[in-house]
């Protein structure tokens, strides 16, 4: 049997759909998109440990944008130099879940 811990029992989760492949998965708010990516095993590149100091992570949010952390300056710089971005580009180390579903696309 497993008992909730303290912690545990507060983890709030939304609904996560990865594009192009259309599945859905549960994850907990308030973490990053690159470890949710991360950690229902989604094809998602990182090669600055989360630094917002490459562009591997770079994902469109389809839906649900407004539901994730604002932009910081670091991903606002790195985005401004990107080529082949738009209205809805975050880069996935960066943008942290809210309480609402979210479809994010994954850039091959």
């Amino acid at each position: 049997m497993t008992t909730l811990t303290p912690e545990s029992a507060q983890t709030t989760m939304t609904t996560m759909t990865v594009m192009p492949s259309g599945k859905s998965y549960e994850v907990a708010t308030g973490t990053t998109l690159l470890k949710a990516l991360q950690s229902v095993g989604e094809p998602i590149k990182s090669k600055c440990g989360g630094e917002a100091k490459c562009e591997a992570c770079h994902v469109f949010v389809t839906s649900g944008r407004k539901t994730l952390s604002k932009i910081r300056p670091a991903e606002n710089e790195k985005l401004d130099g990107m080529v082949g971005i738009s209205s809805n580009s975050r880069l996935a180390c960066q943008a942290v879940l809210g309480t609402e579903p979210i479809t994010v696309e994954l850039i091959a």
